[in-house]
């Protein structure tokens, strides 16, 4: 008896990750670039989470935010491209973004603890993160 001929139309392949909707707003991401981070302990830092530029061993390196980071007019900001994993104290390369609009709800503030006011942490960032031309956009959480 012969085996019935199958036809595969569809081949199981990777899975695309739902959409987060980080990126928002008419303008969309206008500037990306490369940036080396550092973290003291081993961590794993997710998409869209608030960089700032720090001077650590005489080394230009973004870290994650911090509310007394946003106080200094001649910071550089960025978000997170990609979810990353980095070992305590060593360096990882990845994409960041420097100016664009964005799904406030999407974007993660490091200082941040549960039960605080996701809204409040928005407002705390808005006016430093739009000096640099990233802009926080009002949108309906998912």
């Amino acid at each position: 008896m012969n085996n019935p001929v199958t036809l595969d139309l569809v081949t199981p392949g990777p899975v695309v990750p739902p959409p987060d909707f980080l990126i928002a707003g008419p303008g969309g991401v206008q500037h990306t670039d490369i940036v080396k981070i550092r973290v003291d302990v081993n961590t794993e830092l997710k998409r869209g989470t608030l960089l700032m530029v720090s001077e650590i061993a005489a080394e230009r390196v973004f870290v994650p935010c911090t509310v007394d980071g946003l106080t200094e007019e001649s910071n550089t900001f960025g978000i997170l491209a990609d979810t990353i994993m980095i070992p305590a104290n060593e360096h990882a390369d990845i994409a960041a973004y420097f100016e664009g609009d964005f799904n406030e709800h999407a974007v993660i503030f490091p200082w941040a603890v549960d039960g605080d006011d996701h809204a409040e942490q928005v407002e705390i960032a808005r006016e430093a993160l739009r000096r640099q031309k990233i802009f926080l956009r009002k949108s309906n959480k998912w």
